[in-house]
């Protein structure tokens, strides 16, 4: 099917085309989650597969079947990064997307086994864990974010049903680990907030004990545990710098999200002092009073 085909199914409000069947159209669009029209990726394939999902026209066995598709998905080229030809990332963060999608339609109507949800979390966590081309947005191609998808997915898993108190801590642990790693990528494409989100998405679950916030920081502290911030910042590879501020920028979003949308959620109050705990720990020096000498030496600090 060409683009005005797919553009025409937009236009109608999603609805499905006559004289077509759902057994016919899903194969190509499952395949098309991967192409480098940002246009008809964004708006007429993924957006089709979504509301195809949320307003229930696949039956439980087509979208177990689609699940297995979008896993497999998740493994076209995982491992590589800054392909010229985009179309296995595409296909990867897109099915991501789409996943999360097929999950949010599973929370609210459930119908995958416990094993299947499992199964679908250890390849979730396998595909954050190892994707490496963590675009944000690419002239040409448009949105990438592999990260964010990423994130996306995990958020939902954390939601479902079948997620207990040991996969909710793993999926903690991958957004710890995704978020320190030394990479190449500034995550500047708000994927600090959309990671964020997965964590609060945990929180909602009521099932972390309090205590366990402290340990969870412990590991973003370490990445200042390893140089000062200013051989970080000027000395340290580029890839290692980037984990710093990566981590700086994750931790803030958390600690925005936590406080300016007053989550009451039990152990919300803990993490949010884990995070400040964590954050003077990676201050490169503006926590203190003593900064604004910076601006004014003669300035009388005992007045602020």
């Amino acid at each position: 099917m060409d683009k005005e085909f797919w553009r025409s199914i937009a236009d109608n409000d999603y609805q499905l085309p006559q004289g077509y069947t759902l057994e016919q159209l899903t194969p190509e669009l499952l395949t098309l989650l991967g192409t480098n029209d940002p246009e008809m990726r964004d708006y007429f394939i993924y957006t089709t597969l979504e509301n195809w999902i949320q307003r229930g026209l696949y039956n439980s066995e087509q979208l177990r079947a689609m699940r297995v598709q979008l896993l497999d998905n998740l493994l076209a080229g995982l491992g590589e990064r800054n392909a010229t030809d985009a179309t296995n990332t595409l296909l990867r963060s897109f099915s991501a997307l789409t996943l999360s999608e097929l999950l949010k339609y599973e929370n609210a109507h459930p119908f995958l086994s416990r094993e299947e949800v499992q199964q679908t979390l250890e390849q979730s966590i396998n595909y954050i864990m190892n994707e490496q081309d963590l675009r944000g947005h690419v002239r040409g191609i448009g949105w990438v974010h592999a990260l964010a998808h990423a994130g996306d997915l995990l958020g939902v898993l954390a939601r479902n049903h079948h997620v207990g108190l040991r996969e909710l801590e793993r999926i903690l642990t991958a957004i710890a680990e995704k978020t320190t790693v030394p990479t190449e990528y500034l995550y500047v494409s708000i994927e600090d907030e959309r990671l964020a989100l997965v964590v609060i998405a945990v929180l909602t679950r009521k099932l972390i004990p309090a205590s366990y916030w402290s340990w969870w920081c412990r590991h973003m502290a370490e990445i200042g545990d390893k140089m000062p911030w200013e051989d970080i910042v000027h000395f340290a590879r580029p890839e290692d710098s980037n984990a710093y501020h990566n981590t700086r920028l994750f931790l803030h979003a958390l600690y925005l999200q936590l406080t300016l949308a007053h989550y009451k959620l039990p152990g919300s109050t803990e993490l949010v002092a884990a995070i400040t705990r964590t954050l003077y720990q990676l201050d490169p020096g503006f926590y203190s009073p003593e900064v604004i000498k910076i601006i004014d030496p003669d300035i009388d600090l005992e007045q602020l």
